[in-house]
Order: C-alpha cells, then structure tokens, then sequence
C-alpha cells in the first residue's frame, strides 16, 4: 500500500491540499480489486501514532483535503494519510495492508497553492520504505537561481516505529565539499529554506545527501510573480532499465557519501 502526506505551506500565504483517490490507476496491472476503505490522518507525538478518521471513501471516489480542514498547527505535526480496511485508533507502528497491489503505484495529488495559482505533483509514501533504513542522494537540477525565486527543499520521511530521531543532511558541490548541513527527523515533513545559502544553483550541480536518513526528496520553487514549481527526484534505481538496478544505486550513493 501507500502512505500520502500533506506539505506545510512554506510561506505564510500559501495554502497546502492533496487529492486522494480510491482506486487502482490501471485495472490491467492491479492484482487486487478496489473496495471500499477508510481514510485517516495521522502523525506521531514520539511513541505513539495517533489517528484520525476523515471518512469512508467508496471504489473509485476522491477527496480533496486541505490543510486548514485539519484541527492541527502543521508547523508542529507532520500529518499523513493512510487509507485502511478497518478504522484505527492508536499503533505502536505502522502496517503495509496489502489492498495496493499493483505493479503502477496508486498516486495522491499534492498542491501548494497561493491565491492567484497553484502546483502539484503526485505524492506517495511507499509501504516499502517504511521499515528500511533509508539513506539520501538527491540531485539539484528542479532549483531555479534567480534573484525573484524563492527556492525550498521537502524531506518527507516515514518510518513503522513512531519514535522521532534526529538526522543529519548535508548539501555537496561537485567535487564533494560540503556547502552546507541541515537537521532532519524522522516521521516528519522536513522543510529547509534555501535562500541564505548563497548558493549559485545555475553554476553546477549540488547532491543532497544523508547517511543516516532518508525519504522522499521534493523541490519547491516560488517568484514574485507566484508563478510555482513542485517536483521530486526519483530513486537512484529509476534511472536504469534493466540489469542489476540495486547495484547501480549503491555504487551511485558510496561514490556521494563515501
């Protein structure tokens, strides 16, 4: 199955929705049959998971959920979703039900919006990813230097155990030298301002990385004008079509992190 999340806005006048959906986005590649689910939020206070039912959501339907329709500050409560068979109350840990079985993943629309625009991406935790220790390299082409862009950095990361650990993430140059390094933690919605790093992202590449921490890696991108960008690297598997995939993404993440 999936997990979703809801981003917190990064600046004061924008507001933050996703777009759930309660089916499989291709019948032909699913292995099990849409039904009906409820749909929680949720999100860790440290030892516990705390959940919330929303609603319940029939085959095939979407709901649009906003961050002001939730009775919680995002600035102190990093707030997922999870759609399940049976309504929950409180967990020690998080479970991957098996109803998203499907070899296309089941996608959520998450959006940042001001008044005048919006953006959006597809936005999925994998169920796979919660109970692996996950580590990070990230390139840098979505920033957009410019002295009208404001330009933020996402690490979405979500873990079985609700415990919230600190890590470290660092920001490289191409020739391995550390700009700069940032603390994250775990089952949070990580946001980083990179405005007053000085940084020239239009000169050469920069990698985000961490050794002992991990997620899902989201850039986002504002101007004057509000005109926005939302967009996220892949896996460094993706990248390959065939042959040893894996072996490509460790020889890919030792040469950053070594």
């Amino acid at each position: 199955m999936n997990f979703f999340f809801l981003l917190k806005p990064a600046l004061k006048s924008l507001d933050s929705e996703i777009d759930i959906v309660n089916a499989s986005p291709s019948p032909i590649f699913s292995l099990s049959k849409s039904k009906k689910l409820i749909l929680h939020y949720f999100y860790s206070n440290g030892s516990e998971w705390i959940f919330n039912d929303i609603c319940s959501l029939g085959v095939n339907e979407t709901i649009t959920i906003k961050s002001r329709d939730l009775n919680l500050d995002l600035n102190n409560h990093s707030v997922f979703f999870s759609l399940n068979k049976k309504k929950q109350n409180k967990a020690i840990s998080l479970k991957d039900e098996d109803y998203h079985m499907s070899k296309i993943a089941w996608r959520a629309n998450i959006k940042i919006k001001s008044k005048n625009s919006y953006t959006s991406y597809q936005g999925e935790y994998p169920g796979g990813m919660i109970d692996k220790n996950l580590t990070l390299v990230s390139c840098s082409p979505m920033i957009q230097n410019h002295s009208t862009i404001k330009n933020f950095f996402y690490l979405v990361n979500l873990n079985s155990s609700p415990e919230i650990k600190e890590f470290n993430l660092e920001i490289l140059n191409s020739d391995k030298k550390v700009i700069s390094n940032f603390k994250c933690y775990t089952n949070k919605i990580n946001l980083i301002d990179l405005n007053n790093l000085k940084i020239n992202f239009n000169s050469e590449m920069y990698i985000f990385t961490s050794k002992n921490g991990g997620g899902i890696p989201i850039y986002f991108s504002i101007d004057n004008s509000e005109r926005m960008s939302l967009e996220h690297t892949h896996p460094p598997t993706e990248y390959v079509l065939h042959g040893n995939r894996f072996l490509f993404q460790r020889l890919k993440k030792s040469f950053w992190k070594s």
